[in-house]
C-alpha cells in the first residue's frame, strides 16, 4: 500500500508536559516506523524534541501565535483558512485534545484541503486547563460547530468516547493510549523496598492531597514526580499531618530517572477524582510496579484485574490498598506480571498505532475499518 501523508496536529505538545505531548510524540513516530510521511503541526514554542524527530524524519510544523501555557491563543480569534497553508497536500489530518483552539480549527481546514479529518479526544469533562476553562465552561455550541465537522472521533477509554459523543454525530471508535513496553520493563526490580509513587501533575482533579493523607496509615516512602499549582499547599499539608518525613517531592525528571524509580517502587498509586486515560498506569504496569487506581473515567478499564481499585476521594481505602500491597510480596509480584501482561496484549505503541493506521485506511477506502 501507499504511504499516507499524515498531520498530527496539537497545541498541547512539548515542552508541555502531559499525556497528550507523551500521545502525540509516540504516535508520530511509530507510524513514521510503519513507513507513512508524518508531521506534528503545534505551537510556535522550542519542545526540545526538535532533533529527535529530526532523527526519525518527522516534519516539525509551527503555527505562530500568542502562547500561554502550550495553547495557541491566536487560534481562538483567527478564521480556521489560517490553517489551510499549512495543510495543505496531507492525506489526514488528525486532531488531538479536542478542546484547544488549534486542533479545532484544524477539522475545517483539514476538510477545505479534501483530508480525512479525525479528533482524538483525551478528556472526560472540561477540567482546569488554565486559559481554556472559562472560555470552555461558557459554549458547548462552540465545540459542536467544530466537532461536528470532523469525519470520525476517537476516544482513549470508553469515558472519553462518551464524552466526546455530547459534541458530534460522527461515528467514534476507542483506540487507547499507548506505552513504549522495551524501554518500561521489570528488568533489575527491587522488592522489599517499601516506596510508594506517583507521577502526574500536581493539580485539583489529580487528588494527591489523598494520597498524601493517607501516608498516616503506612509505613513506607511516597515519592511524588511532577509539578503544578498545588505544589506548595501539598507541602504544607504533609508538614501539618506529620508525614513530610515519610514525602519527597522531586518534580520533573528525565525519562531515564523515572524508568528506574518505577523499578524502585513497590506500588503505584493514581489516586485521580477525574482522569480519561492515565498513560502512567501503563509505564507502571509495563515496569511490572502493581498499581492502585481509583474507580473513575478510563482507570479501572486499563486496571482491569492486574490492579486495585479504590474509590476516589478516600484516603483510608488509598491506605487499605497500599498496606495489602507492601504486606504481601507475592500478591506484589503476582499484580505485577498481570500488569505486564495485560500492557503487551492491549497497550503497546505497535498495537495501538496498528489500529490507528487501519482507521486511517478504512475511512480512506483502502481496508477493513475494523480497529
Amino acid at each position: 500500500m501507499e504511504s499516507l501523508k499524515i498531520a498530527l496536529v496539537s497545541d498541547w505538545y512539548f515542552p508541555k508536559i502531559g499525556g497528550v505531548a507523551i500521545h502525540v510524540h509516540n504516535l508520530a513516530i511509530h507510524l513514521r516506523k510503519m513507513g507513512h510521511e508524518v508531521s506534528i503541526v503545534t505551537n510556535a514554542l522550542t519542545n526540545g524534541k526538535e532533533g529527535e524527530l529530526q532523527k526519525y524524519g518527522i516534519d516539525l510544523i509551527k503555527v505562530p501565535g500568542l502562547i500561554k501555557d502550550g495553547i495557541n491563543l491566536s487560534m481562538i480569534a483567527k478564521s480556521s483558512n489560517s490553517l489551510v497553508e499549512y495543510l495543505k497536500g496531507f492525506d489526514v489530518v488528525h486532531a488531538q485534545h479536542a478542546f484547544t483552539p488549534l486542533s479545532l480549527k484544524s477539522i475545517p481546514a483539514g476538510n477545505k484541503v479534501g483530508a480525512l479529518t479525525l479528533v482524538t479526544n483525551h478528556s472526560v469533562e472540561f477540567e482546569n486547563f488554565s486559559i481554556l476553562n472559562g472560555f470552555s465552561k461558557m459554549s458547548y455550541s462552540y465545540f459542536k460547530m467544530y466537532l461536528g465537522q470532523v469525519k470520525v472521533g476517537i476516544g482513549v477509554s470508553k469515558a472519553s468516547v462518551s464524552f466526546l459523543r455530547k459534541f458530534t454525530n460522527a461515528p467514534i471508535v476507542e483506540i487507547p493510549n499507548g506505552v513504549n513496553i522495551e524501554r518500561f520493563n521489570g528488568r533489575g526490580r527491587e522488592w522489599g523496598t517499601r516506596n510508594i509513587l506517583y507521577v502526574g501533575r500536581l493539580e485539583p482533579r489529580k487528588g494527591v492531597n489523598y494520597l498524601i493523607s493517607a501516608m498516616k496509615f503506612v509505613e513506607g516512602k511516597l515519592t511524588i514526580v511532577g509539578d503544578g499549582s498545588m505544589r506548595k499547599v501539598l507541602k504544607m499539608q504533609a508538614k501539618k499531618l506529620g508525614v513530610e518525613d515519610k514525602v519527597e517531592f522531586l518534580g520533573f525528571i528525565s525519562q531515564e530517572e523515572l524508568i528506574l524509580l518505577y523499578k524502585k517502587s513497590e506500588v503505584f498509586v493514581l489516586p485521580s477524582l477525574s482522569e480519561a486515560f492515565g498513560i502512567v498506569l501503563l509505564e507502571a504496569m509495563a515496569s511490572e510496579v502493581p498499581v492502585i487506581g481509583t474507580s473513575v473515567g478510563g482507570i479501572p478499564e486499563i486496571i482491569g484485574d492486574a490492579g486495585i481499585i479504590v474509590p476516589p476521594r478516600d484516603s483510608k481505602a488509598l491506605a487499605n490498598a497500599i498496606n495489602a500491597i507492601l504486606s504481601n510480596q507475592k500478591t506484589a509480584k503476582r499484580l505485577g506480571k498481570l500488569g505486564r501482561k495485560r500492557v503487551e496484549r492491549l497497550y503497546s505503541w505497535d498495537v495501538v498505532a496498528e489500529r490507528t493506521e487501519r482507521l486511517y485506511r478504512g475511512e480512506l477506502g483502502d481496508s477493513d475499518t475494523n480497529v
